[in-house]
């Protein structure tokens, strides 16, 4: 078997009014009666203290409607800058980490998947990476609150254990990108590769 190393994107911005929206989602956050996740399948420990992920596909919650549309038109400048002309939001749910929690190894469905830190101390774990083309070796990216970041949905991440007294609250959602830049994709003089 042959393995052909392709570049692939993760893109990495601040959410536009994360300051001003960042108290008010948490507050209709923390006002729900959602529950935790606890899993231990092929001993990848899951302990997730709160999260809303039975209703991703629901855009009708009251913090969705709050900031769901700036989440929406962030992941569309990130298609638009990758050869898309926008995104279909598929899923989109919160987690919440308190001491001792943890997402372990997991993938998303969709095009791609990410991660918006809505409350996040700078000592709370950051997202977790496996290399695609080395799956012994893991990676993070630098992260602090109110970015938002987006990734393949194959690839292999997780939410470290939280050792800190502080809480973690991010969104995560996938997405499909729709239709393409024409400027990217019309018949033009390019550079071939042969792998």
């Amino acid at each position: 078997m042959k393995k052909i190393e392709v570049p692939s994107l993760i893109i990495k911005d601040k959410l536009k009014y994360h300051k001003q929206y960042k108290e008010k989602t948490l507050d209709l956050i923390n006002s729900t009666k959602d529950g935790d996740f606890k899993n231990n399948i092929n001993n990848a420990y899951d302990n997730i203290s709160k999260l809303d992920w039975n209703l991703s596909k629901n855009f009708e919650r009251p913090w969705v409607k709050l900031i769901g549309n700036f989440i929406y038109d962030q992941l569309n400048n990130f298609a638009i800058e990758m050869g898309y002309q926008k995104i279909k939001l598929t899923e989109l749910w919160y987690q919440q980490y308190q001491k001792e929690a943890i997402h372990n190894w997991h993938i998303h469905s969709g095009n791609y998947t990410g991660v918006y830190y809505l409350e996040f101390d700078k000592n709370s774990p950051t997202t977790e990476f496996l290399y695609p083309n080395n799956l012994n070796n893991c990676f993070t990216i630098d992260v602090e609150e109110g970015d938002i970041i987006i990734f393949p949905s194959y690839f292999i991440h997780r939410s470290q254990k939280n050792f800190i007294d502080k809480i973690k609250t991010i969104i995560s959602f996938n997405l499909e990108f729709e239709n393409l830049q024409n400027e990217f994709t019309k018949d033009k003089e390019i550079s071939v590769r042969f792998y």
